[in-house]
Protein backbone atom coordinates (compact mmCIF):
# COMPACT_ATOMS: atom_id res chain seq x y z
CA UNK A 1 0.00 0.00 0.00
CA UNK A 2 1.87 3.31 -1.32
CA UNK A 3 0.72 5.93 1.38
CA UNK A 4 -1.19 8.73 0.26
CA UNK A 5 1.99 11.64 0.39
CA UNK A 6 4.24 9.70 -1.59
CA UNK A 7 1.44 8.57 -3.80
CA UNK A 8 0.37 12.40 -4.45
CA UNK A 9 4.37 12.79 -5.17
CA UNK A 10 4.30 9.90 -7.84
CA UNK A 11 0.64 11.24 -9.42
CA UNK A 12 1.49 15.35 -9.33
CA UNK A 13 -0.32 18.27 -8.15
CA UNK A 14 -3.19 18.65 -9.89
CA UNK A 15 -7.05 20.15 -8.91
CA UNK A 16 -7.48 22.24 -5.64
CA UNK A 17 -10.42 20.73 -3.70
CA UNK A 18 -9.27 23.43 -1.03
CA UNK A 19 -10.84 25.94 -3.30
CA UNK A 20 -13.78 24.94 -4.56
CA UNK A 21 -16.24 27.44 -7.19
CA UNK A 22 -20.27 27.03 -7.15
CA UNK A 23 -21.77 27.10 -10.36
CA UNK A 24 -25.59 25.76 -11.79
CA UNK A 25 -27.17 26.05 -14.75
CA UNK A 26 -31.09 25.62 -16.07
CA UNK A 27 -31.30 22.56 -18.49
CA UNK A 28 -35.20 22.22 -19.61
CA UNK A 29 -37.53 21.18 -16.10
CA UNK A 30 -33.85 20.62 -14.23
CA UNK A 31 -31.06 22.62 -12.35
CA UNK A 32 -28.27 21.57 -12.48
CA UNK A 33 -25.57 22.53 -9.30
CA UNK A 34 -22.23 21.18 -9.18
CA UNK A 35 -18.58 22.59 -7.58
CA UNK A 36 -15.47 22.59 -9.65
CA UNK A 37 -11.72 22.73 -7.78
CA UNK A 38 -9.28 25.22 -8.00
CA UNK A 39 -5.85 25.37 -9.79
CA UNK A 40 -7.54 24.34 -13.94
CA UNK A 41 -5.13 25.25 -16.58
CA UNK A 42 -4.82 29.10 -17.87
CA UNK A 43 -4.38 29.29 -21.20
CA UNK A 44 -4.18 32.60 -21.52
CA UNK A 45 -6.75 33.07 -23.78
CA UNK A 46 -10.66 33.76 -22.77
CA UNK A 47 -13.15 31.01 -22.44
CA UNK A 48 -15.90 30.72 -25.02
CA UNK A 49 -19.29 31.91 -23.54
CA UNK A 50 -21.82 29.03 -22.10
CA UNK A 51 -25.00 29.31 -22.17
CA UNK A 52 -27.01 29.93 -18.65
CA UNK A 53 -30.19 27.64 -19.51
CA UNK A 54 -30.66 25.34 -22.23
CA UNK A 55 -34.67 25.20 -23.92
CA UNK A 56 -34.92 21.10 -24.72
CA UNK A 57 -37.62 22.25 -27.43
CA UNK A 58 -36.00 20.90 -30.67
CA UNK A 59 -36.44 24.29 -32.86
CA UNK A 60 -34.83 26.31 -29.76
CA UNK A 61 -31.89 23.91 -29.09
CA UNK A 62 -31.02 24.73 -32.67
CA UNK A 63 -30.44 28.12 -32.10
CA UNK A 64 -27.65 27.45 -29.62
CA UNK A 65 -23.99 26.36 -30.54
CA UNK A 66 -24.69 22.89 -31.33
CA UNK A 67 -21.22 20.86 -31.74
CA UNK A 68 -20.44 17.73 -33.04
CA UNK A 69 -18.16 14.92 -31.67
CA UNK A 70 -17.72 11.49 -32.65
CA UNK A 71 -21.38 10.19 -31.67
CA UNK A 72 -22.65 12.82 -30.16
CA UNK A 73 -24.71 16.27 -30.80
CA UNK A 74 -24.63 18.37 -27.96
CA UNK A 75 -24.66 22.02 -26.43
CA UNK A 76 -21.11 22.72 -24.13
CA UNK A 77 -22.49 23.58 -20.96
CA UNK A 78 -19.08 23.42 -19.02
CA UNK A 79 -15.30 22.37 -19.42
CA UNK A 80 -12.75 22.84 -17.68
CA UNK A 81 -8.86 21.40 -17.63
CA UNK A 82 -6.03 20.29 -15.03
CA UNK A 83 -2.88 19.33 -15.42
CA UNK A 84 -0.92 17.09 -12.83
CA UNK A 85 2.62 18.06 -12.81
CA UNK A 86 5.53 16.60 -10.21
CA UNK A 87 8.08 18.41 -8.22
CA UNK A 88 10.66 17.68 -10.80
CA UNK A 89 11.11 18.47 -14.56
CA UNK A 90 9.14 14.99 -15.24
CA UNK A 91 7.03 14.90 -18.56
CA UNK A 92 6.34 17.51 -20.83
CA UNK A 93 7.65 20.99 -19.05
CA UNK A 94 6.92 19.05 -15.20
CA UNK A 95 3.24 17.61 -16.29
CA UNK A 96 2.29 14.14 -15.41
CA UNK A 97 -1.27 14.21 -17.10
CA UNK A 98 -4.05 15.78 -17.55
CA UNK A 99 -8.12 15.36 -16.61
CA UNK A 100 -10.77 17.52 -18.45
CA UNK A 101 -14.46 17.59 -17.47
CA UNK A 102 -16.95 18.76 -20.10
CA UNK A 103 -20.64 19.22 -19.44
CA UNK A 104 -22.78 18.61 -22.27
CA UNK A 105 -26.54 18.40 -23.27
CA UNK A 106 -27.07 16.21 -25.73
CA UNK A 107 -29.47 15.47 -28.69
CA UNK A 108 -30.19 11.52 -29.22
CA UNK A 109 -30.80 10.43 -32.70
CA UNK A 110 -34.32 9.02 -33.35
CA UNK A 111 -32.99 5.13 -33.42
CA UNK A 112 -34.02 4.47 -29.39
CA UNK A 113 -36.27 6.89 -27.80
CA UNK A 114 -35.45 7.57 -24.55
CA UNK A 115 -37.14 7.37 -20.81
CA UNK A 116 -37.14 10.90 -18.45
CA UNK A 117 -35.21 8.99 -15.73
CA UNK A 118 -35.10 5.88 -17.50
CA UNK A 119 -31.57 4.87 -17.06
CA UNK A 120 -32.34 1.33 -18.79
CA UNK A 121 -33.51 2.76 -22.44
CA UNK A 122 -30.71 5.14 -21.69
CA UNK A 123 -28.48 2.50 -21.37
CA UNK A 124 -29.68 0.59 -24.80
CA UNK A 125 -29.87 3.88 -26.58
CA UNK A 126 -26.10 4.41 -26.07
CA UNK A 127 -25.19 0.51 -26.28
CA UNK A 128 -26.83 1.20 -30.20
CA UNK A 129 -25.70 4.54 -30.71
CA UNK A 130 -21.84 3.84 -29.86
CA UNK A 131 -21.56 0.19 -31.99
CA UNK A 132 -22.84 2.09 -35.06
CA UNK A 133 -20.65 4.57 -34.41
CA UNK A 134 -17.63 2.53 -34.44
CA UNK A 135 -18.52 -0.72 -35.74
CA UNK A 136 -20.17 -0.36 -38.66
CA UNK A 137 -19.07 0.22 -42.04
CA UNK A 138 -20.39 3.38 -42.67
CA UNK A 139 -21.57 5.56 -39.61
CA UNK A 140 -23.32 8.70 -39.73
CA UNK A 141 -20.50 10.72 -40.19
CA UNK A 142 -20.33 8.99 -43.26
CA UNK A 143 -17.28 7.23 -42.54
CA UNK A 144 -15.89 3.71 -41.70
CA UNK A 145 -15.69 3.45 -37.98
CA UNK A 146 -12.41 3.57 -36.39
CA UNK A 147 -12.91 0.09 -35.23
CA UNK A 148 -14.30 -1.23 -38.45
CA UNK A 149 -11.42 0.67 -40.19
CA UNK A 150 -8.89 -0.79 -37.97
CA UNK A 151 -10.44 -4.55 -38.22
CA UNK A 152 -10.67 -4.02 -41.76
CA UNK A 153 -6.42 -2.36 -42.58
CA UNK A 154 -4.43 -4.35 -44.94
CA UNK A 155 -1.04 -4.62 -43.19
CA UNK A 156 2.07 -5.68 -44.76
CA UNK A 157 5.13 -7.57 -42.39
CA UNK A 158 5.40 -4.57 -40.77
CA UNK A 159 5.24 -5.42 -36.81
CA UNK A 160 4.67 -1.63 -36.12
CA UNK A 161 2.05 -1.69 -38.79
CA UNK A 162 0.57 -5.04 -37.51
CA UNK A 163 0.31 -3.44 -33.67
CA UNK A 164 -1.20 0.12 -34.90
CA UNK A 165 -3.93 -2.21 -36.58
CA UNK A 166 -4.60 -3.73 -33.29
CA UNK A 167 -5.39 -0.78 -31.33
CA UNK A 168 -9.43 -0.30 -31.09
CA UNK A 169 -11.63 2.00 -29.32
CA UNK A 170 -12.84 -0.35 -26.31
CA UNK A 171 -16.36 0.50 -25.88
CA UNK A 172 -18.43 -0.04 -22.42
CA UNK A 173 -18.16 -3.67 -21.12
CA UNK A 174 -20.15 -2.74 -17.93
CA UNK A 175 -23.08 0.18 -17.63
CA UNK A 176 -23.12 0.84 -13.89
CA UNK A 177 -26.24 2.67 -11.68
CA UNK A 178 -24.27 5.30 -9.45
CA UNK A 179 -26.88 7.11 -6.74
CA UNK A 180 -25.23 10.91 -6.36
CA UNK A 181 -27.22 13.18 -4.01
CA UNK A 182 -30.63 11.27 -4.38
CA UNK A 183 -30.63 10.87 -8.12
CA UNK A 184 -29.17 7.57 -10.43
CA UNK A 185 -26.87 8.04 -13.25
CA UNK A 186 -25.55 5.92 -15.55
CA UNK A 187 -21.54 5.53 -15.32
CA UNK A 188 -19.12 3.70 -18.05
CA UNK A 189 -16.12 4.15 -19.76
CA UNK A 190 -14.64 4.09 -23.22
CA UNK A 191 -10.67 3.88 -23.74
CA UNK A 192 -9.17 5.55 -26.82
CA UNK A 193 -12.63 7.49 -27.62
CA UNK A 194 -12.60 9.24 -31.57
CA UNK A 195 -9.99 7.12 -32.42
CA UNK A 196 -7.52 4.54 -30.42
CA UNK A 197 -4.82 5.12 -28.09
CA UNK A 198 -3.97 5.76 -24.71
CA UNK A 199 -6.78 7.58 -23.45
CA UNK A 200 -9.55 7.02 -20.83
CA UNK A 201 -13.13 8.85 -20.86
CA UNK A 202 -15.08 8.18 -17.91
CA UNK A 203 -19.35 8.98 -18.17
CA UNK A 204 -22.02 9.96 -15.97
CA UNK A 205 -25.20 10.41 -18.32
CA UNK A 206 -28.51 11.16 -17.03
CA UNK A 207 -31.82 11.07 -19.52
CA UNK A 208 -33.73 13.92 -19.39
CA UNK A 209 -36.44 14.00 -21.86
CA UNK A 210 -36.95 11.62 -24.44
CA UNK A 211 -34.65 13.25 -27.16
CA UNK A 212 -31.87 14.66 -24.84
CA UNK A 213 -29.63 13.40 -21.96
CA UNK A 214 -26.90 15.28 -20.25
CA UNK A 215 -23.55 13.87 -19.53
CA UNK A 216 -20.25 14.68 -17.64
CA UNK A 217 -17.61 13.44 -19.21
CA UNK A 218 -14.02 13.36 -17.86
CA UNK A 219 -10.65 12.97 -20.57
CA UNK A 220 -7.90 10.87 -18.90
CA UNK A 221 -4.29 11.49 -20.10
CA UNK A 222 -0.86 10.45 -18.51
CA UNK A 223 2.47 11.13 -19.83
CA UNK A 224 5.41 9.15 -18.32
CA UNK A 225 6.07 6.32 -15.75
CA UNK A 226 3.32 4.77 -13.62
CA UNK A 227 -0.20 4.88 -16.09
CA UNK A 228 -2.20 2.98 -14.10
CA UNK A 229 -1.38 4.54 -10.59
CA UNK A 230 -1.82 8.36 -12.54
CA UNK A 231 -4.83 6.99 -13.96
CA UNK A 232 -6.71 5.76 -11.08
CA UNK A 233 -5.67 9.47 -9.06
CA UNK A 234 -7.33 11.17 -11.78
CA UNK A 235 -10.19 8.84 -11.93
CA UNK A 236 -10.84 9.06 -8.27
CA UNK A 237 -10.47 13.10 -8.75
CA UNK A 238 -13.26 13.22 -10.97
CA UNK A 239 -15.30 10.90 -8.80
CA UNK A 240 -14.89 13.78 -6.27
CA UNK A 241 -16.39 16.41 -8.66
CA UNK A 242 -19.37 14.35 -9.41
CA UNK A 243 -20.11 13.72 -5.42
CA UNK A 244 -20.91 17.25 -5.37
CA UNK A 245 -23.45 17.39 -8.58
CA UNK A 246 -26.71 17.57 -7.55
CA UNK A 247 -29.53 17.46 -10.33
CA UNK A 248 -33.41 18.65 -9.39
CA UNK A 249 -36.60 18.98 -11.07
CA UNK A 250 -37.05 22.52 -11.00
Amino acid sequence: MIKQPVRLLLTGKGPNFSNLTAKECGIGEYRLRYKLPGNPINTGRPKKPTPERVNLQRNIFDSYRVQQKFNRTFVQMEFEWWAYRGLFLQGYFGRLGDLSVTIDVNRAEAHIPLVDGGLDSLEVYLKKDLWEYYETEKNKDGKPGANWEQRNRVVDNNPYAQAQALQLVHLPEVYEREKINGVEWLQYQINGEGIPGPRYTYYWAYPLTDSYYLTFSFWLTTEIGNRDMRAQRMYEDAKRIMSMVELSKE
